[in-house]
């Protein structure tokens, strides 16, 4: 087995952060910054374009910055916990 063949295997911890909010006055999260979902969803570069996008859209749309950050965290809060969710889900199917 490859692993038996390294001497000196090495343990990467796997981690998720989930922001409780991911905009403000002035200021959006996107990204790795506001979820750091785990690796075998395959979502990072994903999500952090879907999130350009979404902030794009809602700056275009809305009357000020201030909605346009809320209508951004209301959208993207949501699919960042279901990958989030969904890397968790993964994980503990692969413990079976």
């Amino acid at each position: 087995m490859a692993i038996d063949a390294e001497e000196a295997p090495s343990v990467q911890g796997i981690f998720d952060y989930e922001a409780d909010r991911i905009s403000g006055t002035s200021t959006a999260l996107i990204g790795d910054a506001a979820f750091v979902v785990r690796p075998h969803t395959a979502m990072g570069v994903a999500k952090a374009a879907g999130d350009v996008l979404s902030l794009r859209a809602h700056l275009r749309r809305a009357t000020n910055l201030v909605a346009a950050l809320r209508g951004f965290e209301a959208e993207r809060i949501v699919v960042g916990r279901e990958i989030a969710a969904y890397g968790q889900q993964l994980g503990r199917s692969s413990m079976r």
